[in-house]
Formats: C-alpha cells, structure tokens, sequence
C-alpha cells in the first residue's frame, strides 16, 4: 500500500429533515485498504457510501475522492470522478432484459474512451467473468441465475472497468453462509490481485472480521469506533465491542 489517501471523509454532516444522520464524522481510507462498516439499521451506511459517489451532497464538511471534493463537481467533472470507482449494490442492480455479457459490456462501451472493437470488449466481458466463475454464463439473463450468481455477475460489473475504488453495499445480504464466503473470498482476491480500494458497508461480523483492514463503527450520527479488528476488540465502548464481537457471526 502506498498509504496515499484515496477517501477522505472531513467534518462530515448529513441530515434529512430533523433527522441527523451523520454528525461531523472524519475519516481516511488509503491506497489499497479494505474499510468495513458496521452499524445498527439507519446509522448512516449507506449515505456515506451514497455521498462518497456523490449520489448526495453533505450539509456541511468535505467528501475528498482523490483529491478532489466530491461534493462540489457537477457534470463532466462528476463522471470522470465515477469513471474510477465501482460500486456493487445490495441486489446487485442487473438489468433485467440484457445478457449478463451485455451487463458488462455496457460500460465499457459507454465510459471506457479507448474505442474498442466489439470483439476487445467482448474478450474483456468474458474475461472477467471467468474471475468470477460465470464463463459459462455470459448469455444467461439475470431472471435465470442464483442469488450468489447475481453477486458474482454484479461485481463483475463493477471492476470490468479496473476502478481504482470499489463501493459495496451489503455485499452477503440474502445469501447462506456459504455463498456469502465464496463472495468474500472473490473481494480479498481482487483486493490482493488489483489492490483495489474497497469500502464495504455490511452486517456481516464474521466477512468484515476477515476482509477489514480498518473497521468504521457509526452509531446515531457519530463515528464510534475506527481501526483494526484488533483495536476495537479492546474498545472502551459497549456497542463497538459488541458490533465486532466473534459472537455475533
């Protein structure tokens, strides 16, 4: 890891009506670092993930991708931020009436501006998908493949394009243990492989304890606990121990 800053989270606030969702929260996340989140429902997961692709904007504070803050581009500007990060979703987001090959090819025809010929993006399609174990499976619609298939095709999706920068939201969400595992598993490789920069918000105890570098504990707008696994084993706070605790997964 170079430890040069890729998410910078500064004084961070965000609240919808009365209610403050995230409350002058501060954070890094370096080159190459796996960030898991954990939390009780409604604590402000997701809106950081969704401020951190500039889906929101904060009320106050700064959201640095790079060294850029998010929060105030627009535009092309905007775009060429999201050109480097992927982002896997809770159900994985396929549409519905394309191919899972044709799932992948769509951004990269879309926002890969190397013009590549049919058959470059068809090789990078295929590619891709056999590091997920989906070769077979390119011309499957979404409609005939499993819950861990989705998983496995949607994070395809997402690092078809190389992105520097990998947004995942609940990734075990609806699978068994098992599954869950094999998509874990799939993460660290490409975290080891890519040296992909991952943010994962999850109520996965057991995936986060294996897959964190540094673990992000909110709770009621605040951030609670940052660090290793290690570190928030021994926390002074109830709730941070708890939500970390090997008991729990």
């Amino acid at each position: 890891m170079s430890g040069q800053p890729v998410v910078e989270f500064k004084q961070v606030s965000k609240s919808f009506g009365q209610r403050k969702v995230l409350d002058h929260v501060s954070f890094t996340v370096n080159e190459g670092e796996v960030l898991c989140i954990l939390g009780r429902s409604g604590t402000g997961k997701s809106v950081t993930l969704k401020l951190m692709i500039g889906l929101l904007k904060p009320d106050s504070g700064s959201v640095l991708v790079g060294s850029e803050d998010i929060s105030q581009l627009e535009g092309d500007g905007l775009a060429k931020i999201r050109r480097d990060i992927g982002f896997l979703f809770q159900s994985a987001a396929l549409f519905d009436s394309f191919t899972v090959g044709d799932n992948l090819a769509l951004p990269v025809k879309h926002f890969d501006k190397k013009h590549k010929s049919p058959k470059q993006i068809q090789t990078e399609v295929e590619d891709m998908l056999r590091q997920v174990g989906l070769e077979k499976d390119v011309n499957k619609l979404p409609s005939e493949l499993s819950g861990g298939m989705k998983k496995r095709a949607g994070l395809a999706r997402a690092l078809v394009l190389n992105p520097k920068l990998l947004l995942v939201d609940e990734p075990s969400s609806g699978l068994d243990r098992i599954t869950a595992s094999e998509i874990d598993e799939l993460l660290m490789k490409f975290n080891t492989e890519r040296n992909t920069t991952m943010i994962i918000v999850t109520h996965d105890v057991r995936g986060a304890r294996k897959l964190a570098d540094k673990v992000a504990v909110l709770d009621e707008g605040n951030l609670v606990g940052f660090g290793t696994v290690e570190e928030l084993d021994r926390s002074d706070n109830g709730l941070v121990r708890e939500l970390i605790s090997e008991s729990q997964s």
